[in-house]
């Protein structure tokens, strides 16, 4: 009987009818088809033409528009020799009770009717809300419908993740991940309204990086690296704007401050528990210190200098080094006699560290 009803429809003169178009990735669109070319239908909406692929079409449904009333006697003729259909006397159904609130879906699809042009379609739910049309360089030319603020999703043909971003006020903003069907990471990329502005990594499908970049206002600023299969550096490039420029030049570091050459003579004298240590400046005394077998200080009196003093045996060879700051002793160096350091140590409490 609908077959009929269909058919019926069709012979009538101006009729345009309009189809529902359900496709593979879950998108829902709704248009007239204007021409048809080899696997590709051209529709017309209203957001503009496109080009479906055959192959991307899960199901095609036809919508008949409300009929004018001339149309609707022409109907009324075609459907009296059909055969009459029994019409139920039972009172309705009663209503259902209300559901909850629809969960809000917001999906989107690229698709390409040319070589020149590329679509990306925006649905709630699936049902489409806005398309925006790109040029071959990628440049948005022009905008139908409104998208909502949100996060957006986009799948393959087998359902798996491909792309999440997010929108806000029309443009990309946010972090956005593409994925590859392995459901492995593609790319990561932080867009600011509609610039890339922020890191920009591209992955291979183990993991690897594949190339590092940093951009500011959707333009290369920063370090961009390029790596091979195994994940290793390959080409590094600076740029400012866009453009090649010299990489900064990393500050040196500072230099070590040199130790003063004290002017402070040092005599030695072996005690039971370890060592004294008396300091002369000019002939003058000036101070003495106590350390023990282990060099922790046990005393430690008068003002020194700031500086290295050097501690010689009497064959003139030299053995130790202190190193005075602010009359406390900052280091103790301990070496072979007349030979290369041995042992260099710092002070905590009066404890010996060594470093």
């Amino acid at each position: 009987m609908k077959s009929l009803i269909y058919a019926a429809l069709l012979l009538l003169p101006g009729l345009c009818q309009a189809d529902t178009f359900i496709m593979k990735d879950g998108a829902k669109l709704d248009g007239e088809v204007t021409g048809e070319m080899d696997g590709a239908l051209l529709v017309k909406t209203k957001y503009g033409s496109l080009t479906l692929n055959k192959a991307d079409i899960q199901e095609q449904t036809a919508v008949i528009p409300a009929l004018a009333p001339a149309i609707s006697a022409q109907v009324a003729t075609a459907f009296s020799t059909m055969t009459p259909v029994a019409v139920s006397t039972e009172p309705p159904v009663a209503a259902a009770q209300p559901q909850a609130p629809q969960q809000i879906r917001l999906t989107f699809t690229n698709i390409n009717p040319s070589t020149s042009t590329r679509l990306t379609v925006y649905t709630e739910n699936w049902v489409a809300i806005a398309t925006e049309t790109f040029d071959a360089a990628g440049a948005l030319t022009g905008l139908e419908g409104a998208i909502k603020d949100g996060t957006y999703t986009e799948y393959y043909d087998t359902g798996a993740l491909k792309t999440v971003k997010t929108m806000a006020n029309g443009k990309t903003s946010g972090t956005l991940k593409a994925y590859y069907p392995s459901g492995k990471v593609q790319i990561e990329a932080y867009y600011l309204a509609g610039a890339k502005d922020g890191p920009f990594k591209y992955f291979a499908d183990n993991g690897l990086p594949l190339m590092e970049a940093a951009y500011r206002n959707d333009k290369l600023n920063g370090w961009k690296k390029e790596f091979d299969a195994t994940g290793l550096v390959t080409a590094e490039t600076y740029y400012i704007d866009d453009h090649v420029a010299e990489p900064p030049k990393a500050q040196a570091a500072p230099e070590p401050e040199k130790e003063t050459e004290s002017l402070v003579t040092v005599k030695t004298m072996a005690l039971a528990r370890g060592e004294r240590y008396s300091f002369q400046l000019n002939g003058k005394y000036i101070g003495k210190a106590h350390l023990d077998k282990d060099f922790n200080i046990i005393s430690l009196e008068g003002k020194i200098p700031d500086g290295a003093v050097k501690v010689y045996t009497k064959e003139g060879k030299l053995s130790k080094e202190f190193v005075f700051e602010g009359s406390a002793i900052k280091l103790l160096r301990i070496y072979t006699e007349g030979g290369p350091l041995k042992a260099e140590y710092s002070f905590k409490d009066d404890k010996a560290v060594k470093k």
